[in-house]
């Protein structure tokens, strides 16, 4: 397949199709109905009970406008989402004033009445004379009014010539923009910056830090209520091109979350919308040949009783009663535990080195002769993992101070294949994912859970209890 352009600027590679499909209590993953034969969808977005979305599908038979490739440009559709999860008939998507001929991926207000969206700098269309003719991405806002869009204006910010300024997502609060600018490659990479609302306009852009930002090309931020924020990455270790992770932005020392399958897979992924709950979600893939919207959920962890995680402990005292009780004898009892190691005496303290198969021995060795008389015992020890998920914390630890955690099933059978590890913090956030980073924000006692479900749909729960001081006590 040949490598479409996004938005005439930012690439998104084609790769062959695997099945979308999950069973039992897997991710759930099925295509939008939106979804058109031989065209693009993707940068989905919801508002207001609307999924809004871009396509490079033909919206008028008589005229028909190219990008420099000879690609059917890019514009904004709208779809309803029906109370039973189902998408209606998407529509064209052009409010008045919106520039004419290219759009992208846009973003919202938490109240809905303000919208930063993706366009070209220049409204002319594309001829022959002047294909070679860059034409960068910019920021346009505009102003809700009524049930109409008005007031389109571009978002001036110090960008080199010749620079886009694209795939915007707002904060919440309305305080930090996030976006995908080039301003700093020379090889057409690129990489999320924020810039902070400063009256009625926007700071110096600031790109985000190594954790998130590769030599590669990172792609379609989203800002989530909780802090997470989700981006598209083909500079990252996933299993294909572009992947979709997660992190705390604001954690320097955290390290990217990648989305599980079926969400992440061997093809592209990429330009995700989570809603406020993290119980489901929007994302594009090229995993059917074309650019698709597909919806996901996840499955809900139902904890009634989790239980506390055991460390388990492989050290024991050995000891038994035997005939020879004169130190003048020449004789001593000797253990072998089965591991290499030996100890002298009626009583000894082992650690052993981890679960395992062990043959225990204590034998009376004659000391001068350097030789064994006789085995006073012998037996087999069988010492196992206690079935768990078993997960690292301290007991104690200041506000804001970054934990990292490590999901490790141990001994547990009817696992799924691919097993989506819940966490949540006793604070009201949660998580998914086998490794991550998480950071408290208030002093307390919290009881950690970690939790995920088997083949047959029991969910199988965990917990540690932290303590957590605020750091300016410390």
């Amino acid at each position: 397949m040949t490598p479409k352009k996004i938005l005439s600027a930012f690439l998104i590679i084609s790769a062959f199709a695997i099945s979308e499909n999950s069973t039992g209590q897997e991710i759930k993953v099925r295509p939008a109905k939106t979804n058109t034969i031989n065209n693009s969808e993707l940068a989905p977005v919801l508002m207001d009970s609307v999924l809004y979305f871009i396509s490079n599908r033909r919206t008028n038979l008589l005229v028909t406008y190219l990008n420099q490739e000879d690609e059917l440009l890019y514009r904004i559709f709208r779809a309803p989402l029906k109370s039973d999860s189902t998408i209606g008939k998407a529509t064209l998507f052009a409010p008045p004033g919106q520039p004419k001929y290219n759009a992208g991926s846009l973003t919202f207000s938490a109240d809905g009445n303000k919208m930063i969206a993706t366009h070209n700098k220049s409204n002319r269309n594309t001829t022959r004379k002047n294909r070679d003719r860059n034409n960068p991405l910019a920021l346009y806002s505009a102003e809700k009014k009524g049930n109409g869009w008005y007031d389109y204006r571009r978002i001036h910010t110090d960008l080199p010539h010749g620079s886009s300024f694209a795939q915007p997502s707002l904060s919440p609060d309305g305080n930090y923009l996030f976006f995908v600018s080039d301003m700093e490659s020379e090889d057409g990479s690129t990489d999320i910056f924020i810039s902070e609302k400063r009256g009625d306009g926007w700071g110096i852009p600031i790109k985000l830090g190594s954790h998130i930002n590769t030599s590669g090309k990172e792609l379609f931020p989203f800002i989530h209520r909780s802090g997470k924020l989700y981006f598209t990455s083909n500079g990252h270790t996933g299993p294909g091109g572009y992947n979709i992770y997660y992190i705390d932005w604001q954690n320097k020392n955290a390290r990217p979350v990648l989305m599980p399958s079926p969400i992440n897979t061997i093809s592209n992924d990429f330009s995700c919308y989570i809603s406020d709950d993290e119980k489901w979600g929007y994302f594009a893939s090229d995993r059917n040949g074309d650019d698709d919207i597909f919806r996901f959920s996840i499955p809900q962890m139902n904890c009634k009783a989790p239980k506390e995680v055991v460390d388990d402990n492989y050290c024991f005292t050995f000891f038994e009663n035997g005939p020879f009780k004169s130190d003048t004898l020449p004789y001593i009892y000797r253990w072998d535990f089965g591991d290499g190691e030996q100890a002298a005496g009626l009583e000894a303290d082992h650690c052993f080195p981890g679960p395992g198969n062990y043959h225990i021995n204590l034998n009376v060795v004659d000391t001068l002769l350097n030789e064994e008389l006789f085995s006073v015992a012998s037996y087999n020890l069988k010492l196992e993992q206690t079935s768990q998920i078993w997960f690292e914390i301290p007991d104690t630890i200041s506000t804001h101070q970054p934990i990292n955690l490590n999901a490790e099933p141990r001994k547990m059978e009817n696992l799924t294949p691919e097993p989506v590890f819940w966490w949540d913090f006793g604070d009201g956030e949660t998580r998914f994912g086998r490794n991550i980073d998480y950071q408290y924000k208030a002093a307390g006692e919290y009881q950690l859970v970690c939790s995920t479900n088997l083949a047959d749909g029991r969910t199988v729960c965990f917990f540690r209890n932290i303590t957590v001081i605020d750091s300016q006590e410390d």
